[in-house]
């Protein structure tokens, strides 16, 4: 594959996020991950801070739910720089 197949490869990706995240599906995903989120931190205001392993649970809950959009958004990002590297590539 080369370079810029593998920008427009990415630049696709990141415009697929970019549907994704503004489509109603997106919109309820990243709504749920992010009261997923604040449920755990729920969670973990109440928790035993001597149940080492149920806070360890608890704090992954939380990091999962904020990954999720965080790699969309990602995705979206690298898409952004894949499309303008491209262009530029095709300017010269």
């Amino acid at each position: 594959m080369s370079n810029n197949d593998e920008l427009v490869a990415q630049a696709e990706l990141g415009e697929e996020a970019r549907r994704f995240l503004e489509s109603d599906l997106g919109k309820y995903v990243i709504g749920v991950a992010r009261q997923e989120a604040q449920l755990a931190l729920v969670k973990l205001s109440t928790a035993d801070p001597t149940n080492v392993e149920y806070v360890r649970s608890i704090q992954n809950e939380c990091k999962v739910a904020k990954l999720f959009e965080e790699w969309l958004i990602e995705a979206l990002q690298d898409g952004e720089q894949a499309m303008t590297v491209f262009k530029q590539q095709q300017e010269n």
